[in-house]
């Protein structure tokens, strides 16, 4: 399953809110048409994983995309250091232990 910064769980939760989202309702992760990733504001349906915060759904990710995206992080940058928008990257690899 993606994972969430911090950043970019407060940056949704404000989408949500400016855009007077439900509490059932999320930001959906998808492709359109032409096979991009797109943002909207959705319900959850059958077979999409859902990243919730305080009990609510905050990041829904399309049943289809969801394997393809479980080894990525969903961040956002903000000004002064970027140019603002959410951003997938790869998850870090984990440190291998060091047997003493």
């Amino acid at each position: 399953m993606v994972q969430l910064t911090e950043r970019a769980s407060v940056e949704l939760r404000r989408l949500l809110t400016d855009n007077g989202a439900r509490p059932h309702q999320g930001v959906r992760l998808r492709l359109n048409e032409v096979g991009d990733l797109k943002m909207t504001i959705d319900v959850p349906h059958p077979g999409d994983s859902i990243l919730r915060r305080d009990n609510l759904p905050v990041l829904i990710v399309d049943g289809r995309l969801a394997i393809r995206l479980a080894q990525r992080v969903l961040d956002f940058s903000a000004p002064p250091a970027a140019r603002p928008g959410f951003s997938l990257r790869w998850r870090e690899p984990l440190a291998a232990s060091v047997a003493e």
